[in-house]
């Protein structure tokens, strides 16, 4: 495992993870293992029994929290030492959990976000090359990355976690709009969707809105919203990326944030 390297990503609902060949460039494996609640220890005990191996065999890892309590503050106002306080005053933070952030430099802005402070701990105890985010930084920066060619329009990104999806909507490198919404029904899913581009003077007839996550091209969130909206895509892949025969089968857009963690600047 010296040359390989995994990335993690802790949702509310279970966790998912791709493994890399560092030295050729490829992906070599990509799962999703369903779990309420996991913590990062939970997972990498799944996944080391499963593999029969110890996650500090391999070369690097990442992990990537995917959770509700984050929010982006412009870098020119951001100020370290009041993380917790960014958090606390939207009532995201509180006891047992950690405030971090990460810097995004594709918009100039810092993450901030909380984990608990179990999984703060898992990581200071892993023996290993670590790194972690929050995925919507790896969202962000891949959404920016992908259309930043797009500087006189806006583009609207789902990144669909039923029943939670993030919106991000940007223009060229700045990001217009962020936010997780929870949803039940694909009424709920289509009216956060339709409000907020109306918020912000969007026009729904001519704004390109790529789907990413767990999703399926025909899904009945897909059918409503292309009544809505006439320019719906799906995420395509890289052409630089290379997988394997096995990982070729997962649909990349299934997978967006976990293969873009590795090639994204953070």
């Amino acid at each position: 495992m010296n040359n390989y390297g995994i990335t993690i990503q802790l949702s509310l609902d279970g966790f998912s993870f791709v493994i890399y060949d560092i030295d050729n460039h490829i992906f070599t494996d990509a799962e999703r293992v369903s779990m309420p609640m996991p913590s990062l220890r939970e997972a990498i005990t799944e996944i080391q029994e499963k593999h029969v191996c110890d996650i500090a065999d391999f070369a690097k890892l990442t992990v990537l929290f995917d959770n509700c309590a984050n929010t982006f503050v412009p870098a020119s106002v951001f100020q370290n030492q009041a993380k917790g306080r960014y958090l606390d005053f939207l009532g995201i933070g509180g006891e047992g959990r950690t405030p971090v952030s990460d810097f995004v430099g594709a918009i100039e802005a810092n993450n901030v976000f909380a984990i608990s402070s179990e999984d703060a701990k898992t990581l200071t105890d892993i023996q290993t090359d670590t790194r972690f985010h929050h995925a919507t930084s790896v969202l962000v920066s891949s959404v920016v990355k992908d259309n930043i060619h797009r500087s006189n329009e806006p583009v609207i990104h789902l990144n669909v976690k039923s029943p939670r999806f993030d919106m991000v909507v940007t223009k060229g490198s700045s990001l217009l709009f962020h936010n997780t919404f929870s949803f039940k029904t694909k009424e709920d899913f289509l009216y956060f969707l339709l409000f907020s581009i109306d918020q912000l003077h969007i026009d729904a007839g001519t704004v390109p809105v790529y789907f990413s996550g767990m999703i399926e091209e025909k899904s009945q969130l897909v059918e409503l919203a292309s009544r809505y909206i006439r320019d719906i895509r799906f995420v395509r892949r890289d052409n630089s990326m290379a997988f394997t025969e096995e990982v070729e089968e997962t649909p990349y857009y299934y997978c967006y944030t976990l293969f873009n963690s590795t090639t994204c600047e953070l």
